[in-house]
């Protein structure tokens, strides 16, 4: 059985993924915020390509927001993954304290958790936003 896992972090967080804004039906962007590049927005003009840049971004082990007084995008993908439309672990980003975070992977079924002395052991703390540019 596969444990899932955790690691606490301080100071500013990783790169991840904010938000998923979408202005109309299909297009929008992400909002990637963390690292040391300040707010990022990717832009997307179709529900299939949002879903391949999730894909993407799961396959990578970036970090999603949990959301608080309203769904993030840990929540969003959470579901698409509940409704076969993702496979695959989203790892979660949360806050813990003021300047203190935490990344989460849960595998399935399990009842017991892992701490992991190191956060890139379970997410990818280097990412760069930019390489989910399309060319066109």
């Amino acid at each position: 059985m596969s444990k899932s896992r955790y690691a606490k972090g301080s100071g500013r967080p990783p790169v991840h993924l904010a938000s998923i804004n979408t202005e109309d039906s299909a297009a929008g962007h992400l909002v990637f915020a963390g690292g040391v590049c300040g707010d990022r927005h990717i832009p997307f003009c179709s529900r299939d390509e949002l879903l391949g840049m999730l894909k993407d971004l799961i396959l990578a082990r970036v970090p999603f927001s949990v959301g608080g007084m309203c769904p993030g995008p840990a929540d969003e993908v959470g579901l698409l993954i509940d409704n076969a439309e993702l496979t695959g672990a989203c790892i979660e980003l949360s806050w813990i304290g003021s300047q203190q975070w935490m990344v989460r992977e849960s595998a399935n079924a399990s009842g017991t958790w892992q701490q992991e002395p190191d956060a890139s052991q379970i997410a990818n703390l280097m990412f760069n936003p930019d390489s989910l540019k399309r060319s066109d």
